[in-house]
């Protein structure tokens, strides 16, 4: 019976400290379990740990020897206790707090086709390279008087940085629906980063608001911003993303399995990681999509109905207002930017006035550029706009 009672402890032991890779793969799950999960784990595993530790002396002292069956069990739990802290997402996904910026990025280990999130805020203009974030999917950082999370989920490639002024910090919370639940520190609230929706926790019902920003190459980075604010970053952080069984995310992405998501739940008209362009509202909603390859190959898109234009530059697009002052513009693209046909004003491609009567920045308009799968999952009513 002892023994019995052992090994049950331990096997929930097990379960506990893998539930939170487990329960995020499983639909079936709810995040309300995940939420729970959180907070509870590592109590519980401690409690059961040092419970028949306790209870393993106390044996010893009754017996007069050692009960050596003891010994697996043990084990079991010691070892759930490890994988309590080390297979949690927030674990595996560490964020990145305030980095240090480099002092001279010109001597950082970049490609120029490596893609750079670009973010401007309060006057101040960061540069933060993918390949990097990948691995954290999440950076914080000061501009000014403002904080701002970067958060990039790998599974769908969807990149969003978020205001996070007055709730500080996001982390990587866990997983569903094939997306990334980012939370932060304060409360602890849950938020899908998809919708920027809350799920639970003290702060629900509320949203993150999402800022504009912008993808490009850093090539470009260098041509359009003088001494850009770059991270100190190393070769190694630009290793290839790998997840912690070896070999299973060059699997995962060479298939059309989505883990987390079933896929009777999938949308079939694309295939799953077809490269799409978004268009974002300030809640996160959508209703258009593009094909990116569609982009790339016309240059510029412009959509007059909605009133704005795309603008595809090597492996990245960004858009922007087709208007300012009242004035309808006629945008194209040559070898040094962007100009406007009727009135001769030019702009660099992050649409930073150059020259010309129309002596303004282009208005940046946000977009997300991910995979079909989730881009149709969290807008379902979508229109696919085909070029």
């Amino acid at each position: 019976m002892i023994l019995a009672l052992f090994y049950i402890l331990a096997l929930l032991a097990v379960a506990i400290g893998t539930a939170a890779i487990y329960m995020a793969l499983i639909e079936r799950f709810p995040v309300w379990w995940l939420y729970y999960h959180y907070f509870i784990r590592k109590p519980i595993n401690w409690s059961i740990l040092i419970g028949l530790s306790i209870w393993t002396f106390v044996l010893y002292q009754q017996q007069e020897a050692f009960p050596a069956w003891t010994i697996v069990p043990l084990l079991m739990t010691g070892i759930a206790l490890v994988l309590t802290y080390r297979m949690h997402q927030e674990a595996v996904f560490q964020a990145v707090d305030f980095p240090e910026m480099a002092a001279d990025s010109s001597t950082l280990p970049i490609r120029d086709d490596m893609q750079i999130a670009v973010i401007e805020a309060d006057g101040v203009t960061k540069c933060y390279p993918l390949d990097y974030v990948i691995h954290h999917h999440i950076v914080n950082d000061t501009f000014q008087t403002k904080t701002i999370a970067l958060t990039y989920c790998a599974m769908c490639r969807s990149i969003i940085p978020f205001y996070v002024s007055d709730i500080g910090p996001l982390f990587v919370a866990s997983f569903k629906n094939a997306n990334m639940i980012v939370a932060d520190r304060k409360t602890k609230t849950f938020f899908q980063q998809a919708t920027f929706k809350s799920i639970i926790g003290p702060s629900h019902p509320t949203e993150l608001t999402m800022i504009p920003f912008q993808v490009l190459s850093w090539a470009d980075v260098k041509k359009t911003i003088p001494n850009s604010r770059v991270f100190a970053v190393t070769e190694r952080d630009f290793r290839a993303f790998q997840l912690p069984v070896p070999g299973l995310w060059q699997k995962i992405m060479g298939s059309e399995h989505t883990p987390g998501l079933a896929a009777e739940k999938r949308d079939t008209t694309l295939p799953t990681r077809t490269h799409v362009i978004g268009i974002l509202n300030a809640s996160g909603e959508g209703s258009l999509v593009y094909l990116k390859a569609d982009v790339l190959k016309e240059k510029v898109v412009v959509n007059h109905e909605h009133g704005f234009f795309l603008v595809g530059l090597g492996h990245t697009v960004n858009a922007f207002k087709n208007t300012m002052h009242d004035a309808r513009l006629a945008i194209s693209l040559d070898e040094t930017g962007l100009v406007d046909a009727k009135s001769g004003t030019r702009w660099d491609t992050r649409g930073k006035y150059r020259m010309g009567s129309l002596q303004d920045n282009l208005i940046p308009v946000a977009i997300s550029d991910e995979y079909w799968f989730s881009w149709k999952k969290f807008h379902n009513d979508t229109v696919l706009v085909r070029l």
